[in-house]
């Protein structure tokens, strides 16, 4: 394994921010939601943190490649301050507010549990009963697995039951219904028992889609409409529906999805007809009563939808910490509930006291985005003092300015590729493109926590002092060796910001061997998005005009230019890449059909924005 694509496998997910900032001075009164929001924003830890360490919320969104993010917190019992971060359409820029639309992925299901269990108090189903005394649409094939499949086991994953989760549909494509994705007619397999029931948890959204069928049935309503009535409508949850595909005129301010790479889907988003499990649009800060409602059930009183009886049961779990839709979790002896969710492009994750009337709720729309919502749970968790949710920090060994300067230098690991280890004001930084400076802290004998990750960095090879040698504990067998300026590759001097001269010398390399590595397409282009994204738009712009120079017929390539122009707000330039990107796509045999699709989706949205006369 290279050591790019071994920096690329472990960093995608772990890395940390350009601005990390150390805290020495007292922290701030936080007695007003504005000051407590604020130190949230300045106070991201990431699942291994060096004490004395944190990072800033916007610069975590750039590492991750998540555009958009909206967080609500509830404390004492009541919204403290929701607020919505970076952009919900990549191709737009339109801002994320906190009245945002997002889907919920599997936080949908224990917002239906809700309405499952009113009907259940209603007396219109039965939790013990069999499902199939009032499913009507499907019938559950036979089985020789024992028990009897029944709400109750549905909702706490013990039916024993296949289809843990679901790709979901393009918009375009056909939908099919509920009934059908049971029996196998869409992307996912036919229900079916595969486990007794009750033998341990098995997680099926697929059983959630069996009981999405079963409470139409027993109800006569389609489903949105058993939620609007039975849950949305007495919580007062205006921002949120189960409507699928989501009628996008009626609700204009909702996000679209995003892959890893930060770009907007084919479409937008996906659609689900699976939704109990996974239909929900909604925003934390509606997402916040119900929270208020699982909260007051929790304490023993009756809430807008559940009586304190039904409420009880909804809490009360079975193999350690599942109950009826929810995950059930204790710190420091406390118990909290809560439920994550993944849709493609969409992840999310809420969090909830028991008692207290603490909690959290955090929605993204990117592929990456799971990292991005543990760091701000553990940011919250830290400014409100929830105890028991904060792993204990790394502690930093205090080195003087002198002996962290003899650390810094290039380290190549082979033809340009190189780590450069900068010394900056009090600390060190690592840098090795496409990625971003990446502060060090000195934890002994050598080693230096790369702060925001679980890596760390180990020098070797000391000469009066001096280390010749570095490796990365990813991939520790490899060996970077410090070289000199004189036998430098143009990577470092576009670090050490000689973009000319860089520019000059890719384009000769090119030149001499198309086929050399060094300048393949792929490569060049990561790197020039990335330093867009880290803020040196004049780079990157030069760097996406050496791309192009290089590969005139790629398609790719203009995308990325565009791209550059785009953020930098160049709208002509803009709009004479993608066009040129669109002219080259049918013609450009190196795409796969889905990356055809997705770059004419984007370079055309892109264009119908630039040419509307936006920024």
């Amino acid at each position: 394994m290279s050591i790019r694509l071994a920096f690329t496998t472990a960093m995608m997910i772990f890395v940390c921010t350009l601005t990390t900032q150390r805290s020495h001075a007292a922290p701030p009164q936080l007695d007003t939601p504005e000051a407590r929001q604020a130190a949230v924003e300045r106070s991201l830890l990431a699942e291994t943190w060096v004490e004395g360490h944190a990072f800033g919320l916007r610069e975590r969104m750039g590492i991750l490649d998540v555009p958009g993010i909206s967080v609500a917190v509830i404390r004492n019992g009541q919204l403290d301050w929701a607020a919505g971060y970076g952009v919900r359409d990549e191709v737009s820029g339109q801002p994320v507010t906190a009245e945002t639309l997002f889907q919920a992925a599997s936080i949908s299901k224990p917002v239906a549990a809700l309405a499952t269990l009113r009907l259940a108090q209603e007396g219109i189903i039965d939790l013990d009963a069999p499902i199939q005394d009032f499913l009507v649409s499907f019938e559950l094939p036979e089985s020789s697995f024992k028990g009897t499949v029944t709400p109750r086991t549905v909702l706490n994953h013990t039916a024993g039951l296949n289809v843990s989760g679901f790709p979901g549909y393009q918009i375009d494509e056909p939908i099919p219904t509920a009934v059908e994705l049971l029996e196998g007619k869409g992307n996912t397999d036919a229900l079916a028992r595969i486990e007794h029931v009750n033998s341990r948890f098995r997680y099926s959204g697929g059983g959630s889609t069996m009981l999405q069928v079963a409470l139409s049935d027993a109800t006569g309503l389609d489903f949105n409409s058993i939620m609007q009535s039975r849950m949305l409508t007495p919580l007062g949850m205006t921002q949120s529906t189960y409507e699928q595909p989501l009628p996008i005129e009626s609700w204009p301010n909702h996000s679209a999805a995003h892959d890893y790479s930060g770009r907007r889907i084919v479409g937008g988003f996906h659609v689900y007809p699976e939704q109990f499990p996974a239909g929900l649009w909604t925003t934390p800060s509606d997402l916040t009563k119900f929270v208020l409602e699982v909260q007051a059930l929790a304490a023993g009183h009756d809430g807008k939808v559940l009586n304190a009886e039904m409420g009880k049961e909804m809490l009360s779990p079975v193999f350690g910490r599942v109950g009826l839709g929810l995950f059930i979790n204790e710190y420091d002896g406390q118990p909290w509930f809560g439920h994550s969710g993944s849709n493609f492009g969409f992840k999310c994750d809420f969090r909830a006291s028991f008692s207290g009337g603490n909690g959290v709720i955090v929605m993204t729309n990117g592929d990456t985005g799971y990292e991005l919502c543990q760091d701000v749970i553990r940011a919250v968790a830290k400014v409100y003092q929830w105890p028991g949710m904060i792993p204990e920090p790394v502690k930093e060994v205090p080195m003087a300015p002198d002996e962290l300067r003899q650390y810094a230098g290039d380290y190549a690991y082979g033809p340009d590729e190189v780590a450069f280890i900068s010394f900056d004001e009090e600390r060190l930084m690592v840098q090795q493109l496409p990625y971003p400076q990446m502060p060090l802290a000195p934890i002994g004998n050598q080693r230096f926590q790369i702060v925001g990750t679980e890596y760390h960095v180990d020098f070797s090879d000391l000469e009066s002092g001096t280390p010749q040698s570095m490796s990365m504990s990813f991939a520790p067998d490899q060996h970077a060796k410090r070289v000199e300026t004189d036998d430098a590759w143009p990577v470092q001097d576009l670090l050490h910001e000689n973009t000319a001269e860089a520019v000059r010398r890719y384009l000769q390399m090119h030149e001499a061997d198309p086929n050399d590595p060094v300048v393949g397409r792929a490569r060049l282009t990561q790197m020039a998005m990335s330093i867009q994204m880290y803020n040196q738009p004049e780079t990157a712009q030069a760097l996406s005009e050496c791309i192009t120079a290089m590969y005139p017929t790629d398609a790719l390539a203009w995308d990325a230019l565009g791209q550059t122009h785009f953020q930098r707000g160049a709208t002509q330039q803009a709009i004479d890449a993608y066009e040129a990107c669109l002219r080259l796509i049918p013609e450009d045999t190196s795409l796969t059909e889905a990356d055809r699709d997705q770059l004419q989706s984007r370079a055309i949205a892109r264009l119908h924005w630039l040419r509307a006369g936006h920024p």
